[in-house]
């Protein structure tokens, strides 16, 4: 990745390169996983029930016009003169207007683009805060060109309190393996039977290890170690809730009967 960033400050990144970086991420990610999260919902904030992974076309750009802001300030060089030329080396107008830019310096018109909407550095902010609010800006327009969509369980369990459940997933003191299995059963993608026998992939529904129904619900609390697993959930979340144990054991009633 490394490479691809230092490209991507020098000229914009295809958008063949960036699908195929999307696609060796994914697979990096999930490998032979079935059922996956899209990666559109990765890239939000964990507070929005992402894993703030990095959105490539967002830093590519974001790289870019850090750079180019750098260059203007530079004396004497050809890319500087032609910044000038087109009042590249203040913040362009909103929205922006590209074409009097030849076609052949992709760059600069990219550069203008993403100008018009991020404000120069202040006097008094850091370079890492700066890069970040360059970054944040370009990523919310990249998001807002393939709309804002909700995420399936959310239209699923619409009364469910979500911001709770990803303060908790990702402020609990457990190893990140552990949240991984986590954000995997919160938005339903283990493989089970049930769901397997649905697109055809396995011939039954039944556990592979004691015969019953396989859903969630079963690998988690009910075969296994799962009840013993269960228990000892149970009594951290009834810690992290500050909530009884009971409440905790009630939750999951409701939960097994949907």
């Amino acid at each position: 990745m490394a490479r691809a960033w230092y490209v991507s400050q020098i000229y914009p990144s295809p958008d063949v390169c960036v699908r195929q970086l999307n696609t060796t991420i994914s697979w990096f990610l999930w490998k032979d996983d079935i059922f996956r999260v899209p990666l559109s919902t990765l890239y939000r904030s964990k507070e929005e029930g992402g894993w703030d992974l990095t959105n490539l076309p967002a830093k590519s750009h974001a790289l870019l016009l850090y750079r180019m802001r750098q260059q203007v300030i530079k004396q004497g060089t050809i890319t500087s003169a032609w910044m000038r030329t087109w009042g590249l080396n203040v913040k362009g107008a909103n929205p922006p207007f590209r074409d009097v830019i030849p076609e052949n310096l992709e760059y600069l018109r990219r550069f203008a683009m993403d100008s018009a909407y991020v404000d120069e550095q202040g006097p008094m902010e850091p370079k890492r805060a700066y890069k970040r609010r360059v970054y944040n800006t370009l990523y919310h327009l990249c998001r807002g060109e393939t709309g804002i969509q909700d995420m399936r369980i959310t239209k699923i369990w619409t009364t469910t309190d979500w911001n709770t459940v990803w303060k908790n997933i990702h402020g609990t003191p457990v190893s990140g393996g552990t949240k991984v299995v986590w954000y995997k059963v919160i938005h339903d993608i283990l493989p089970t039977n049930v769901r397997l026998r649905k697109i055809r992939i396995s011939p039954t529904d039944e556990c592979n290890n004691c015969g019953m129904h396989d859903k969630i619900q079963h690998r988690l609390i009910e075969c296994g170690e799962g009840p013993q697993i269960w228990q000892w959930t149970t009594q951290k979340l009834a810690f992290i809730l500050r909530t009884s144990l009971h409440s905790c054991r009630q939750i999951n009633t409701n939960y097994t009967k949907q």
